[in-house]
């Protein structure tokens, strides 16, 4: 639901064009934090960026006069936002204006929800799964379960998870970022499982969030893996996950048979790079059984990869949690056309069995198809 492209106000209803009191960008995320204020209601929005999924989350957040009875369905259908009715909310008579310079906004880890504040007080949150069976949003002046917007009680368990985000976005002004702090035990633990690295390679472009790329040249295998994504946790994954600790954070490793030129070298890693932005850039999430397409390298018909961490042959970095949660490392194993829509249509278990079978010969972007 989303009012923010609303028509213009009549005389017969009074309705002043609303004001943008905060506007903000996600760190992470293609979206937009935004609070409108007219002269009868304010509404908190997330914006997504046009062409995504995210489309328009909007939650009111307290009304400026006196409530109506019934739900303000005329006005509705013109665009206008409406004012919540009498009976969710706390002060049916309405409350002050709220001013620019007493707000700010919070956003949560992932980049895909908010909360807003009033004088460093949470007076509304958008989590990712607003929009949906008639949830629209949490705010503070809300009573029960509102049509736009439901009671944000004391106990509400997003308060923590706002002022640990707080604390998360706040760390990167310090000395020792998250990044700092995280990428040398990664880089251990990469040097313990696969050997000490070769090269290491910033795959960021200069841009917020640092990420880097382990290469270790082995005789009879190269490895890459990624640095650094599971610093921020992806995007929606608690609407699919019943426990988001477990499935939000990943690092991605690629595995090839010995030797590959420096070509082969610099195509794979612009290409890893390149994927490392899918959640994040989508607002999607990656796990095990997912398949992205892969880059044409050597004319193979193995023209996407498997995102597993299922396979026998390979090794499983063990990546100590982060913020409490797991840091899945998944490998990127190439299949072709067909495998991948074998996978699409009966899930990637046969696929796993078919490849564990094979052994080694996963490494091999020459090897036959096993579907």
């Amino acid at each position: 639901m989303g009012f923010l492209k609303k028509k213009s106000s009549s005389k017969e209803t009074e309705i002043q064009e609303a004001e943008v009191l905060i506007e903000l960008q996600s760190p992470s995320c293609p979206v937009t934090a935004i609070v409108e204020q007219d002269n009868r209601t304010v509404y908190f929005y997330l914006w997504g960026a046009e062409g995504s999924n995210f489309g328009v989350k909007s939650s009111w957040v307290r009304n400026l006069k006196k409530a109506p009875q019934q739900l303000e369905t005329a006005l509705m259908e013109q665009g206008v936002p409406p004012m919540q009715t009498e009976e969710f909310c706390i002060h049916p008579n309405g409350s002050e204006k709220l001013n620019k310079d007493d707000l700010s906004i919070i956003w949560l880890e992932e980049g895909d929800g908010a909360a807003l504040l009033l004088n460093g007080e949470v007076i509304s949150i958008i989590p990712s799964w607003a929009g949906q069976n008639g949830f629209n949003g949490y705010a503070k002046e809300a009573k029960g379960q509102g049509d736009f917007a439901w009671e944000l009680s004391d106990n509400n368990a997003l308060y923590d998870r706002v002022h640990a985000s707080k604390e998360f976005w706040d760390a990167w002004d310090l000395e020792q970022s998250p990044f700092n702090i995280l990428q040398p035990k990664i880089l251990d633990t990469y040097d313990e499982i696969f050997g000490e690295q070769d090269n290491y390679f910033a795959i960021d472009g200069n841009e917020w969030p640092p990420k880097g790329l382990y290469l270790k040249k082995g005789e009879s295998k190269t490895v890459f893996a990624t640095v650094g994504l599971s610093l921020i946790p992806m995007p929606v994954v608690e609407m699919y996950t019943e426990n988001r600790f477990d499935a939000n954070r990943i690092e991605f490793g690629f595995l090839l048979n010995s030797p590959i030129t420096d070509e082969a070298v610099q195509q794979i890693g612009g290409w890893m790079s390149a994927q490392t932005t899918i959640p994040w850039h989508n607002i999607t999430f990656l796990g095990e059984g997912h398949t992205i397409e892969f880059l044409s390298l050597n004319s193979s018909k193995l023209n996407f990869v498997l995102l597993t961490s299922q396979l026998n042959i390979l090794p499983e970095p063990n990546i100590e949690k982060y913020r409490n949660s797991k840091t899945n490392f998944l490998w990127m194993v190439p299949i072709s056309e067909k495998e991948r829509q074998h996978i699409v249509d009966n899930g990637s278990d046969t696929i796993i069995e078919k490849l564990n079978k094979i052994g080694k010969e996963v490494f091999s972007l020459d090897r036959a198809e096993v579907i």
